[in-house]
């Protein structure tokens, strides 16, 4: 960070806490034209993040890539899915995640996440943000915002000429909603690591819109994958999966590790072919590695159907009570990028998608740039 400056007020700076993937959005003025612009922050070269860390014996902290890499040798030293940890905070003491090898809480764990995201396009840009937006689930209670705000201001703490006055939260589905822009009523579908929240947000005329209603299923990315790397181990070699199920030794929580891993990665793979092929990770002193096990759009299918049947019921508990208009409906999040989710639950509950044509309101970083705007228009930055 040297030559860091304080902050002129040119930009903004969003991040997006997830339980398995942390981004960052910026917005500025272009120069060429004075409108608002906003972009991704890149994060290890890539837009987006594993929301991932590791605390090594050193006293180093390693957050996103490197700790997914140092995990796989460290396993037990490293914290995934803690965004739940974090909701569920009670307001006393950080809700401790682990005590070995190495006791961290889930602010900390925030805080590695959204400190490496400033840094990031802070150093890029050798300047400070104006301000910087933390998203969060519309459902959070009070205790678990102020567990959020403790880890941003923390992670602010730890860079020069910065200030608690610079951060705000804002829910993301308000967040995704003013992404796309436009006026009266959006159900936005936000299907998470963890669980898939619906709200209603009513986009007021002042950009910021408030929420008329609000559910949560119990249907996320994370269980799809564990019940992926479950069905891996089915079809792996009977001796592997056995080991890597019950064996209980270092060598075998190391497999399990990557095993898990591949089959994140293989899922994203599968929204863009028919058929992707995982590697068995090594398990000492198997060898040789145990080949590979192929996963197909049929094998999603048969997991997503209850999950998606279970989303589309929860839209219509939620809109149905509803007066007035049917809103259109915006799906995101990591599930929605699987071939035809979004298509299935518009035929399923009659909804219309929304999108606008723009395929950034439904990428990754969506809610974050829209955050990032949101909090320039309230600077005064640019023309709007």
């Amino acid at each position: 960070m040297t030559g860091m400056t304080a902050s002129d007020a040119r930009w903004t700076l969003a991040v997006d806490h997830g339980t398995t993937t942390t981004v960052g959005a910026w917005a500025d003025v272009d120069p060429r034209d004075g409108w608002v612009r906003v972009g991704p922050v890149g994060i290890d070269g890539f837009p987006t993040m594993p929301s991932a860390v590791l605390s090594r014996p050193d006293g180093a902290v390693l957050a996103g890539r490197p700790a997914i890499e140092a995990g796989a040798l460290d396993p037990a030293a490293a914290l995934l899915r803690t965004r739940p940890h974090l909701a569920a905070s009670t307001g006393g003491p950080p809700e401790l995640l682990t005590q070995y090898p190495r006791p961290t809480t889930a602010v900390d764990v925030a805080t590695a996440l959204v400190a490496k995201v400033i840094r990031a396009e802070a150093a890029r840009r050798a300047t400070l943000p104006s301000t910087v937006v933390l998203l969060h689930p519309a459902s959070w209670s009070s205790a678990a915002c102020e567990a959020l705000r403790s880890a941003g201001r923390a992670a602010l703490a730890a860079i020069p000429y910065t200030s608690p006055d610079q951060l705000q939260l804002l829910d993301s589905p308000r967040a995704a909603a003013h992404r796309l822009g436009g006026q009266g009523r959006l159900l936005v579908v936000d299907i998470g690591g963890a669980a898939t929240e619906l709200a209603v947000v009513d986009r007021g005329g002042d950009g910021t819109g408030s929420i008329a209603g609000l559910r949560s299923v119990n249907v996320g990315a994370e269980v799809l994958d564990d019940a992926l790397a479950q069905l891996v181990l089915d079809r792996a070699p009977q001796p592997f999966s056995a080991r890597v199920r019950f064996g209980g030794d270092l060598e075998a929580y190391r497999a399990w590790f990557g095993l898990r891993t591949s089959v994140r990665d293989g899922k994203e793979a599968l929204a863009a072919s028919g058929t992707v092929a995982v590697g068995l990770p090594p398990l000492p002193p198997d060898s040789p590695v145990p080949g590979v096990v192929q996963l197909t759009h049929a094998d999603l299918g048969a997991m997503l159907a209850p999950g998606l049947e279970e989303i589309a019921q929860g839209i219509s508990a939620l809109v149905d009570p509803l007066s007035g208009p049917r809103p259109a409906m915006l799906v995101r999040g990591g599930l929605a990028e699987m071939p035809r989710v979004r298509e299935w639950l518009a035929e399923r509950t009659g909804f219309g998608l929304a999108h606008g044509g723009d395929p950034g309101a439904v990428s990754a970083f969506g809610p974050a740039s829209g955050a990032a705007a949101w909090a320039a228009e309230r600077l005064g930055l640019g023309r709007h």
